[in-house]
C-alpha cells in the first residue's frame, strides 16, 4: 500500500511543493509586520543609481545639501508613484476614467481656487515677506579703459587720466581694447562679476563716482574707471513690480499647495535609508519622517 502511494504522480508533486515551500521559508527574508506598501527603502544600490544620476547632470559630485535634495525628490516621486498606483491611474478600464474625471475635478477646484486674484493687501504682504524674490542688487553704471602694462604706469597713467577729464571724446581712442565695451550701463553686480571677476566689482564699490580712478585690476588687466552710478542693493518698490509680483505670487500658491499635499500623503509612509554612505546627518535630517 506504502510502495503504491509513493509512486504516484501526486505524491511526487505534494513532496516536492513541500521542499519548495521549506526551502523559500529558509531562504527568504522574514516579513516584517509592517505593511511594505508603505516603506520606502532606499539601499545602497538605489542611492548610488540616484547619485550617478545626479553626476551625470552636473559633473561634480553633490554635497550633502545635493543629497538631501536627491533622497527628497525621490521620496516625493515615489510617494505619488505609489498613491498613483493604489488609485488605479495605470489602468486602462473604467477605474482610470473614473478616477481621472475626479481627479480633473479636483484639479479644476484647486486651480480655480488658486487663480483667484489677491487683493492688492495680499500682494504687498507677499512682497515683504518674499524680499529675496525682489531685491535688486547692487548695480553700477561706469566708463573704463583698459590699459597697457607701460599706460599703467607712471608718468603715462596720469597723463591719460589728464586726456579722458579734459575730452570726454578721447574714451573712443580706447575703444575695442579686447572687445570690452567702454561704456557700461546701469548692471547688478552679479553680472559684472560674470565679465569682470569678484575683485574688480568688489573694487568698484569702494570707488566715489564722477571720477577716473585706477588703475583696477580685472581678468583682461588694469582699467581706469569712471562710475556714473553706484545703486546700492535695495527692494524694489511694490508699485515697479506690481505684475511681477502677482506672477509670483500666483507661481508659489502652486508650489505651497503642491508641498502641503505632499506632507498630507508622506505621513502615510516610513522612509529607511539602507545605504552605508549616505552622510550620517542625512541620515538623522529623514529619520524623523
Amino acid at each position: 500500500m506504502i510502495k503504491r502511494i509513493l509512486k504516484e504522480p501526486i505524491t511526487h508533486f505534494l513532496v516536492l511543493g513541500s521542499l519548495l515551500f521549506a526551502a523559500w521559508n529558509y531562504l527568504a527574508p522574514s516579513q516584517e509586520s509592517e505593511n511594505n506598501e508603505y516603506v520606502i527603502v532606499v539601499d545602497q544600490a538605489k542611492f548610488d543609481h540616484l547619485k550617478t544620476l545626479w553626476k551625470a547632470q552636473w559633473k561634480h559630485e553633490p554635497s550633502n545639501e545635493d543629497i538631501a535634495a536627491i533622497l527628497e525628490r525621490h521620496i516625493r516621486k515615489e510617494v505619488f508613484y505609489r498613491e498613483a498606483l493604489t488609485m488605479g491611474l495605470d489602468q486602462s478600464d473604467e477605474i482610470i476614467r473614473t478616477r481621472l474625471a475626479q481627479k480633473m475635478e479636483a484639479v479644476a477646484s484647486d486651480l480655480s481656487n488658486l487663480m483667484q486674484l489677491p487683493s492688492e493687501q495680499q500682494l504687498k504682504e507677499f512682497h515683504q515677506a518674499r524680499p529675496e524674490l525682489f531685491t535688486i542688487a547692487q548695480s553700477f553704471a561706469f566708463e573704463q579703459v583698459i590699459l597697457t602694462p607701460q599706460e599703467a604706469q607712471e608718468p603715462k597713467l596720469s597723463e591719460i587720466r589728464a586726456q579722458l577729464i579734459a575730452n570726454p571724446n578721447t574714451l573712443n581712442s580706447f575703444e575695442n581694447r579686447r572687445s570690452v565695451p567702454n561704456s557700461w550701463p546701469l548692471m547688478p553686480e552679479n553680472t559684472l562679476k560674470n565679465a569682470f571677476g569678484g575683485t574688480f566689482v568688489e573694487q568698484l564699490a569702494k570707488q566715489p563716482t564722477e571720477q577716473w580712478v585706477g588703475p583696477i585690476e580685472s581678468g583682461f588687466g588694469l582699467h581706469l574707471v569712471k562710475i556714473a552710478n553706484n545703486t546700492p542693493e535695495h527692494l524694489a518698490p511694490f508699485s515697479d513690480i506690481k505684475d511681477y509680483v502677482l506672477e509670483q505670487y500666483k507661481y508659489y500658491a502652486v508650489i505651497d499647495s503642491q508641498q502641503k499635499m505632499f506632507e498630507t500623503l508622506l505621513k502615510k509612509y516610513r522612509v529607511r535609508l539602507e545605504a552605508d554612505t549616505i552622510p550620517t546627518e542625512i541620515e538623522q535630517e529623514f529619520a524623523a519622517l
